[in-house]
C-alpha cells in the first residue's frame, strides 16, 4: 500500500515544505500550523492547537482505540532553520524539487520529512487495517531551532495530556552503509555569554601599561575553566556524572564507526589527546565539554589597527552528560568566577537542557530496535546517547517516559541546516514503513 501511494505521500510532504516556518525570523509560523493541522486531520487525527504566550503554537494530535491499553507518542518540530545563504541553493529552498531520487527543500530532513512520514504511516495503517492497535499522540512544537524556550513549561502544565508509554523523538535515519540508526539519549547543554569592560571607549594600544584590557580578562578567566588535558577545572563539575555502564560500552564496541574517514573529513591527523577506537566514542558521548563558540574584541578587520578595546565578550557552551543539572552547574560557574577574582565579569545564560537517556534494556527501546532490524533488514547501529543536544529531558526526565530516536528520513548527505538540504525518496518510503511497522508491533506483541 505504501509503495502504491508513495507519489501521493511525496506531494503531501512537498505541501508542508512549500510553507516557510523559520522560527528565528518569525516567518510563516501560523501558516505552517494551518497546513500541518490539515495534514493531521486528513490522517484521521484529532488536532488541538495550543497558543503559547510570546512563542509559537504547539500542535497536539491524538488517535485513539478504545480497546488499546498502551500509548505511543511522537515528538517533532515544524520550525526550520533560516535558508540563507540563498545563493548557495541549486533550487529555491521553499520550492521543493526532486532531482536524481532526492527531494530538496529547507526543512525536508529537519524535521518536516519525519513529521509527514509519521502521518502517512498512520493513514496507510488505517486504510489497510481500519484501526490502530495502540493509542497515538503527536506532539509538535515550533521553537526547536531557537532552543525550545517554552517547551518545558508547556510540558509541566500538560503532563496528563502528553502521557504515553514511550516516545519516538525527531528520528534518526540511516548511516553511510544504509544501516538504521537508533539513538537512546542526548547530552544536555548550558550556554553562557561572558562580557568584560575596560575603558569607556577604545583607546590607543600604547596605553596598555595603565589601562586594563577586557580581552585579557576573558582570556585569563577562560584559562581557569579547562586545562590542556581537556578536563574542566570548575569545582564540583563532575560530582553528579554517571559513567557509562558495561552495556553502554558494549554498544560502543558494536557500533561501526569509520574513524579514519571522519578524520579525513575534518582535516585532522588525530583526535584530541590521541584518542582512538572505543575511547574516542566514549569521550564523544559520555564526557562533559567546555567549548569556546566565539570571541569578540577590538579590531578584527584586514591589516592592523593598534587599539585597546573598551569591551570584550566570549560565548561558551558546556555539554552535559547524564545526571548533570544546568541550573546547579550555572551556580557553580558563578561561584567559581567570584572565588577567582572575576566577579566584575557580566554573565548571561542563554538557555540550557538537561541530558537524558533511556536504557537499551528498556522494553520500549527493545521494541524500537527490533522493529528497525525487521524493516531495514540490517542490524541497527544503536548509540546509547548522541553527542549533540535535544530537549528529550522534558519527556524522559520530567515525565519518566522512555524515549528513542529511530526510523527517520535522514542520511549522511542530507545537508541539514545547510543549503540544498535534502532527503532520498527511498529513505522517506522506509521511514513510513518503519512507523507503520512500529504501530503494527503493538498488534503482534501487545
Amino acid at each position: 500500500y505504501i509503495d502504491r501511494n508513495l507519489d501521493r505521500f511525496i506531494e503531501d510532504l512537498k505541501l508542508l515544505c512549500r510553507q516557510p516556518s523559520v522560527s528565528a525570523q518569525n516567518k510563516g509560523i501560523d501558516e505552517c500550523v494551518s497546513v500541518l493541522e490539515k495534514l493531521m486531520e486528513n490522517a484521521g487525527i484529532d488536532v488541538k492547537i495550543f497558543e503559547v504566550k510570546d512563542g509559537n503554537p504547539i500542535v497536539f494530535g491524538e488517535l485513539k482505540n478504545k480497546n488499546a491499553k498502551e500509548c505511543l507518542g511522537f515528538y517533532n518540530h515544524y520550525d526550520v532553520q533560516p535558508p540563507e545563504p540563498l545563493e548557495k541553493w541549486d533550487s529555491p529552498p521553499f520550492k521543493p524539487e526532486i532531482r536524481e531520487g532526492k527531494l530538496y527543500a529547507r526543512g525536508v530532513s529537519d524535521n518536516k520529512g519525519n513529521i509527514v512520514a509519521r502521518l502517512e504511516a498512520v493513514k496507510a495503517y488505517m486504510d489497510v487495517y481500519g484501526e490502530v492497535p495502540v493509542n497515538l499522540k503527536f506532539f509538535v512544537e515550533g521553537e526547536e531551532e531557537i532552543g525550545s524556550p517554552h517547551l518545558e513549561p508547556f510540558v509541566r502544565e500538560n503532563m496528563e495530556l502528553l502521557g504515553a508509554d514511550g516516545y519516538i523523538w525527531e528520528g534518526d535515519g540511516v548511516d553511510s552503509e544504509g544501516r538504521p540508526v537508533v539513538s537512546l539519549g542526548a547530552k544536555g547543554i548550558l550556554y553562557v555569554e561572558f562580557k568584560a569592560k575596560g575603558p569607556k571607549t577604545d583607546v590607543h594600544s600604547s596605553r596598555a601599561p595603565l589601562v586594563p584590557n577586557p580581552a585579557w580578562r576573558l582570556v585569563w578567566m577562560l584559562s581557569t575553566f579547562k586545562g590542556p588535558d581537556e578536563k574542566i577545572k570548575i569545582p564540583g563539575w563532575y560530582d553528579e556524572v554517571v559513567p557509562p555502564s558495561e552495556k553502554d560500552l558494549q554498544l560502543l564496541r558494536e557500533a561501526p564507526f569509520d574513524e579514519e574517514a571522519d578524520k579525513r573529513e575534518l582535516g585532522l591527523k588525530e583526535y584530541l589527546l590521541g584518542l582512538t577506537g572505543v575511547e574516542s566514542q566514549k569521550a564523544l558521548r559520555f564526557s562533559p565539554t567546555c567549548n569556546i563558540c566565539g570571541f569578540s574584541a577590538g579590531y578584527t578587520g584586514p591589516g592592523s589597527k593598534t587599539v585597546l578595546p573598551a569591551e570584550a565578550s566570549v560565548k561558551v557552551d558546556f555539554r552535559l552528560v547524564e545526571a548533570q543539572k544546568p541550573d546547579l552547574l550555572f551556580e557553580r560557574l558563578k561561584d567559581h568566577l567570584k572565588r577567582n577574582g572575576f566577579g566584575d565579569i557580566t554573565v548571561t545564560r542563554h538557555g540550557g537542557y538537561e541530558p537524558a537517556r533511556t536504557s537499551a534494556d528498556d522494553p520500549f527501546a527493545i521494541r524500537v530496535i527490533k522493529t528497525a532490524e525487521k524493516v531495514y533488514g540490517l542490524k541497527p547501529v544503536v548509540w546509547p546517547t548522541m553527542a549533540g543536544t535535544s530537549p528529550i529531558y522534558v519527556v524522559k526526565n520530567m515525565m519518566g517516559i522512555p524515549v528513542a530516536s529511530a526510523g527517520g528520513v535522514g542520511y549522511p548527505g542530507a545537508l541539514v541546516h545547510a543549503p540544498n538540504e535534502n532527503i532520498r525518496i527511498k529513505d522517506y518510503s522506509n521511514s513510513i514503513k518503519y512507523v507503520a511497522a512500529l504501530i503494527h508491533s503493538y498488534r503482534e506483541n501487545p
